[in-house]
């Protein structure tokens, strides 16, 4: 009986135990262009468009299209302040872009976050993550923003976000990322 028992014990493995992948932070990359398509809903009001994003430092130019290409509206932000041009020819200005979206648009765009939110990371520490087995961010939770990570593309030697969304009780976000310029390392 002891044989058996010993033999048995013998085939008997541990139960394995998955463990995901250390999170996969990348450098944050300082200056981008991005490409893609965004969609925006506020209550029953919804958006969707192309839209072209140059980050240089602390300076921001977002030039939104419809999707046929024609021109709705370009926002620039540097230190000097934040303004909006529309496609009729109105100029709005305001301290920060936050301000200027709350202006022209009725609810605050979480412009300021977005550098580091569209490369998968987060603005300060208060931040709650989930990741995927791989190690890629899933999920961001910081400044009353809800972030999903849907999809992820190869740019360079970085791995960085093709498809995401924010929401908050007032405001939705998708972007679909379809063209990453960063510059070579």
């Amino acid at each position: 009986m002891a044989a058996i028992l010993a033999m048995l014990a013998g085939c008997s493995t541990a139960p394995s135990i998955s463990v995901p992948a250390p999170l996969r932070v990348q450098t944050f990359i300082p200056s981008f262009e991005i490409s893609g398509r965004i969609s925006v809903r506020h209550d029953n009001d919804g958006f969707s468009g192309n839209l072209h994003w140059r980050h240089v430092l602390d300076e921001d130019e977002f030039v939104v299209q419809t999707p046929f290409g024609q021109g709705v509206a370009r926002v620039t932000q540097n230190s000097h302040g934040a303004t909006l041009e529309m496609a009729d020819g109105k100029v709005l200005h305001a301290p920060d872009a936050e301000s200027l979206t709350q202006q022209a648009l009725g609810f605050r765009l979480p412009l300021a976050g977005l550098p580091r939110w569209a490369q998968a990371q987060s603005v300060s520490g208060d931040a709650v993550m989930r990741q995927n087995d791989d190690g890629t961010l899933f999920s961001l939770t910081e400044q009353g923003w809800q972030i999903e990570y849907l999809a992820y593309q190869t740019v360079g030697s970085s791995t960085l976000p093709g498809k995401f969304t924010m929401e908050n009780p007032d405001l939705k976000l998708r972007l679909i990322i379809d063209d990453w310029q960063v510059p070579a390392p």
